[in-house]
């Protein structure tokens, strides 16, 4: 998928950065070629730094997955400990920036396509993909902050609306999703051409609408979703061999069969994401790596013997890696800049082939898969049963079938009834760096027992305080209070941060 920039004459300052109506451009949607171009500038903040770059990890290292390492980072280092009642890191404000800016566009698109002259079928998908990701963004945000300010495309003008409650922020995603199957339903879109690779489908609708109700609480609704996903017979896990898990992190495996929605990369400036490079140590490749994270040793010990996940996820001192072509032994020195003893290599495999260490290497992010929706099946099956974080030790034999899917292609033998221990303990080796733990521990009413467990022999950070009813949501980046002039406030209650 080729994305093209959209061009944006003015901006001004408002709470969540919505630009001024269209773009700054009047009179900027007329063709179906304008709406693809503005349908294309939707995803152009996801190739930002502070989009799918450092700017989604950070959160992840809120979790005992992975610490900040990079030096200068006090203020964001702080917010992902819980240490401070504001957020005033720049990269958080410049992530809710550009989330909001994928909004904004996401809604003119969804706004201006009715009244353009194209073909049923045209309309069909860039309404239901525009309508999915308006749905992707504010979910995105939501797991961060809770309940958010909407912009409403009929309003154009308000561009400093007030913070909606959390369970009004879910009926509103709820409402976008519901949208995109109802359009992408229309042309039974359950596949895209190489050409479209990447964009969204029926099964990117489904699968985000289950995450959606999981995270929600909403477990009957979460099971039919991911069951839709299920039943249509358009996934399966990769295996190829032992080596499937290992492929889909692979440019050679990137249009995989699990992957419902993924983000394009191209080894090109401007043209793909920097998520690889800003794990990548700066020791091991010259200076390239800008090691802004440290992988745990909490999670490398978190992976059972023979789990052919962990050696895609982490490494160690004394663990090969193939470096630019070349077999090479870690010693503590080509990682000593991680401050852990471990680097994330999840998104390091094209490094393996690269002449040289790249910023953008040209990896496409998966952002969602199918054993995710495997493993939210299998929870619900568990939650409605009545084996959730309060009865985790239940066996629940119906939640088999989803559950040993994703277990047995790591290389594990399967569980005839697993737990929701289990369950715990499988998202967390399939889904590392990939913006869950943290969120399922807080979404679980886990996060303050699992980090003041922690210690440092296993992260540097040792037993952190985690606040139920303050830091289930992280706070508003302190710019966009700010900007709004009173009218967003931080972390209200009740209901802005809890359902």
């Amino acid at each position: 998928m080729k994305i093209y920039k959209f061009l944006v004459l003015l901006f001004i300052v408002a709470s969540c950065d919505l630009e001024r109506e269209p773009y700054g451009l009047a009179g900027s949607f007329k063709t179906e070629a304008d709406i693809k171009l503005a349908l294309n500038a939707v995803y152009d903040p996801y190739y930002e730094e502070e989009g799918f770059g450092e700017g989604w990890l950070f959160f992840s290292a809120a979790s005992d997955d992975m610490i900040v390492r990079s030096t200068g980072e006090d203020e964001t280092k702080a917010v992902m400990n819980f240490a401070t009642p504001t957020n005033n890191s720049w990269t958080n404000s410049d992530n809710w920036k550009y989330f909001y800016r994928s909004i904004r566009r996401a809604n003119d698109v969804i706004k201006y396509t009715p009244d353009i002259d194209m073909s049923d079928s045209s309309r069909n998908k860039i309404m239901g993909e525009a309508n999915f990701l308006a749905g992707f963004d504010y979910f995105f945000l939501a797991k961060r902050y809770g309940g958010l300010p909407f912009y409403d495309n009929t309003k154009p003008s308000e561009i400093n609306p007030p913070r909606q409650t959390k369970l009004e922020t879910y009926k509103r995603i709820e409402a976008y999703l519901l949208k995109s199957i109802e359009y992408f339903e229309k042309e039974n879109l359950w596949k895209r051409s190489d050409e479209d690779w990447g964009r969204p489908n029926l099964g990117a609708a489904y699968g985000l609408l289950a995450k959606v109700y999981a995270h929600w609480g909403k477990f009957a609704e979460c099971k039919a979703m991911a069951e839709k996903v299920i039943n249509s017979g358009q996934y399966t896990l990769d295996v190829n061999n032992g080596n499937g898990f290992k492929d889909l992190f692979s440019i050679a495996g990137e249009k995989n069969n699990e992957v419902l929605f993924n983000l394009s990369n191209k080894p090109v400036d401007h043209q793909g994401t920097i998520t690889s490079v800003v794990l990548l140590s700066g020791s091991l490749s010259g200076g390239t790596g800008w090691y802004y994270f440290g992988a745990t040793k909490n999670l490398s010990d978190a992976f059972e013997a023979g789990d052919l996940r962990r050696e895609v996820t982490v490494r160690g001192a004394g663990e090969e890696l193939i470096v630019l072509g070349k077999p090479t032994v870690l010693t503590a020195a080509d990682i000593d800049d991680m401050g852990t003893g471990f680097m994330g290599t999840k998104y390091y495999q094209p490094y393996e082939d690269l002449p040289t260490f790249y910023w953008e290497a040209g990896k496409d992010i998966p952002l969602l898969r199918y054993s995710d929706i495997l493993l939210l099946h299998a929870e619900a099956i568990m939650q409605l049963a009545g084996a959730g974080p309060t009865n985790a030790s239940a066996p629940v034999a119906a939640a088999a079938i989803s559950f040993n899917k994703v277990r047995t292609r790591a290389g594990l033998a399967p569980i005839a009834a697993p737990t929701f221990t289990n369950l715990v303990h499988e998202r967390r080796c399939e889904l590392a760096y990939e913006d869950d733990r943290h969120f399922d521990l807080v979404r679980w009413g886990m996060a303050q027992s699992v980090y003041a467990a922690v210690t440092t022999a296993s992260d540097p950070r040792g037993p952190r305080t985690f606040t139920p009813g303050k830091d289930e949501a992280f706070p508003i980046p302190q710019v966009e209070i700010d900007n709004s002039n009173g009218v967003l406030i931080n972390n209200p209650s009740p209901g802005y941060s809890t359902f």
